[in-house]
């Protein structure tokens, strides 16, 4: 997951077992099918955001990234990635531009998503008020604070390299720097520093009539695949086999567990051991069939991970007592499975009939990303 993934828990209001993580930013038809699919509600409603995982949206956005839609904190996460990839195409670096952007948002008291937007589609204006810190050679940052950051910044450019060299390290630079960052009017940040200037983005919601030329903006992001197509689970379901639906240990939240799916042959019978070898074999033939139907989207790693729960193996996993189940391809389960639970096999389709039309309502409900 790179500095701009924003992963998301998404929870269906009505069922509390329904619901995963969708890492954004996502193209528009893949967040409709995850939310049809995995979280079970359509047109836009009917479901909360219940966690996140930290990143740099919830440093900039805060504690209540939750109160906010998903569709919102997408169009943002969609924004901000276009303009950092415009940025970098044009020789800045990625790291110094998102830290451009969040001293800006922190400057405008900008908190809600569609601001992060509007601030990201306006970041040629923002870079007019940004100017990086100049520092000693002999300068080691470590956790260094903004305000650290700013007095060190201040006092080379008065004292110059000799005398910097000779005195900075008997003065309290933090102070001097909350203090001249006050007198200046600037906001510091963690490499550079934005001028007062006026606002670039409202505080609150952007007006409903902007949000059009925020969607135009963010719609310049692609993920870095072919042609987008979503995932449907039933696409590699063959004659003669099901989907097992099951939930792993310590998975949940305090809303519900994700429920993940793999392909079984009908009539499948996990047993007492859910790790027997028939089971594995089941995970891992499933885990290849979705890397052969995610050939050239880019994105195997996210959808094998939301529709089994999947990991890239980390060498921690090494000790005993991890739990970590090995699979194939460099994978692993992250922990036991707490339930496995083949569904009902589908129901054989007269001729000329659409056979799923007839399948089990359980079967209907497979999962999309």
């Amino acid at each position: 997951m790179d500095d701009l993934s924003l992963r998301v828990y998404l929870e269906n209001g009505s069922d509390a077992m329904r619901g995963g993580w969708l890492e954004l930013p996502v193209v528009p038809e893949r967040l409709d099918a995850f939310m049809r699919g995995v979280v079970g509600v359509d047109d836009g409603g009917g479901y909360a955001v219940v966690d996140h995982e930290p990143g740099w949206f919830g440093d900039v956005l805060g504690s209540g990234l939750e109160a906010f839609s998903v569709s919102s904190l997408n169009l943002a996460a969609r924004c901000v990635a276009h303009a950092r990839d415009l940025a970098v195409a044009d020789s800045v670096d990625g790291d110094v531009f998102l830290d451009m952007l969040a001293t800006a948002a922190e400057s405008e008291d900008v908190r809600f998503p569609s601001g992060i937007a509007a601030l990201a589609a306006r970041a040629g204006d923002v870079a007019e008020f940004w100017t990086e810190y100049s520092l000693p050679d002999s300068w080691r940052a470590g956790n260094s604070s903004p305000d650290e950051l700013y007095g060190a910044h201040v006092a080379y450019g008065l004292m110059g390299d000799d005398a910097y060299s000779s005195l900075s390290y008997c003065m309290d630079l933090e102070r001097l720097g909350r203090d001249e960052a006050s007198n200046a009017g600037v906001t510091p940040g963690a490499s550079g520093f934005v001028s007062d200037h006026e606002p670039l983005a409202p505080s609150g919601p952007v007006p409903d009539g902007a949000l059009d030329a925020l969607e135009a903006f963010a719609s310049g992001w692609r993920p870095p695949s072919a042609e987008y197509r979503p995932f449907d689970i039933a696409d590699i379901v063959c004659e003669g086999e099901t989907v097992a639906d099951y939930t792993l240990e310590g998975d949940g939240t305090n809303w519900g567990a994700p429920v993940y799916q793999c392909v079984v042959d009908d009539g499948f019978d996990a047993g007492s051991d859910v790790f027997g070898v028939d089971v594995l074999s089941a995970l891992e033939d499933t885990l290849r069939r979705i890397r052969s139907a995610r050939a050239g989207m880019g994105d195997f790693d996210e959808v094998a991970r939301e529709v089994m729960g999947v990991e890239q193996f980390r060498p921690e996993m090494y000790d005993d007592d991890y739990g970590s189940v090995a699979l194939d391809l460099g994978y692993v389960l992250p922990s036991p499975m707490a339930s496995f639970e083949p569904r009902p096999a589908a129901a054989s389709a007269p001729d000329g009939a659409d056979p799923t039309l007839l399948a089990d309502d359980s079967a209907a409900s497979s999962r999309l990303v």
